[in-house]
C-alpha cells in the first residue's frame, strides 16, 4: 500500500510528460515556416484566394522575367514544376488534418510573364 502511492504519482507524471511531448509536436507540426506571399490570409480559402492571386499579380506584372519568378518562389519554399500548360509552383502547408495549399501558375513568351494566377486551398488526409 505504501508503494501504491508513489507508483500513482509516477505514472501521473509519465503521463503529463507523455501528453506534454504530443501537444508540443501538434504544434510544431503547424508552425512551419510559410511563405511571405502567403501570410496573413483570411482564414476561409474563398476569402484568401482572390487576394493570394492580387498578390502575385503585384509582386509579379507581365512582362516580369520567368527566371525571377522561379528564384522568388524557390526562395520561399515553393517546388517548381512542369505542367502540360507551363510551370507552376506549389507549397503545401502539412496539418494534422487539413493541409493548406497555394499554387501559383504562369505562362510564359520568349522567357518574361505573360500569365499569373494564384490558387489556395486545402486538401485532407
Amino acid at each position: 500500500m505504501i508503494i501504491e502511492r508513489p507508483m500513482r504519482l509516477m505514472i501521473s507524471a509519465f503521463s503529463l510528460l507523455a501528453a506534454s511531448i504530443v501537444i508540443t509536436c501538434v504544434i510544431a507540426s503547424g508552425m512551419e515556416r510559410i511563405p511571405e506571399i502567403t501570410r496573413d490570409l483570411p482564414a476561409t480559402y474563398a476569402e484568401g484566394e482572390p487576394i493570394f492571386d492580387a498578390r502575385l499579380k503585384a509582386r509579379f506584372p507581365l512582362g516580369t522575367a520567368e527566371n525571377a519568378i522561379i528564384e522568388e518562389l524557390e526562395r520561399q519554399g515553393f517546388s517548381i514544376k512542369e505542367g502540360p500548360h507551363g510551370r507552376f509552383a506549389t507549397f503545401v502547408e502539412k496539418k494534422l488534418i487539413v493541409s493548406n495549399i497555394w499554387n501559383v501558375g504562369w505562362e510564359a513568351e520568349n522567357g518574361a510573364v505573360s500569365k499569373i494566377w494564384g490558387v489556395y486551398g486545402g486538401r485532407g488526409p
